[in-house]
């Protein structure tokens, strides 16, 4: 499986800007942080091609959280250059967040 990088405030803006990242906004000592995250490798590896996925620590990156309105764990944010695409609250299946991140994957494909 892939591993998956925690983003500061400092990186953050850089990795969203072009192409997909799916962001993983999480607590520590959350339980449904802590299934997520197996997920969300799954998914990195299945789809490393088409997407990047990072984590970003809630209580470490306040400043992230409030910006993005993050107000609970685990909350995952699709961007697609830059800009915010989808939301999601709680722990996810993984076949709901590969639907999702296809959907942005797949948009403007001319094939």
């Amino acid at each position: 499986m892939m591993e998956v990088i925690f983003l500061t405030k400092e990186n953050f803006r850089e990795q969203i800007d072009y192409g997909i990242t799916l962001v993983n906004f999480i607590e520590p000592a959350c339980d449904s942080c802590r299934e997520q995250l197996p997920i969300i490798k799954e998914l990195a590896q299945e789809l490393r091609h088409k997407a990047t996925f990072v984590k970003v620590n809630i209580e470490q990156e306040k400043e992230l959280s409030n910006e993005y309105g993050v107000i609970s764990a685990p909350t995952l944010m699709l961007f697609k250059d830059g800009y915010q695409v989808e939301t999601l609250v709680g722990l996810q299946r993984i076949e709901e967040l590969r639907q999702v991140i296809l959907r942005y994957t797949t948009m403007g494909d001319t094939c």
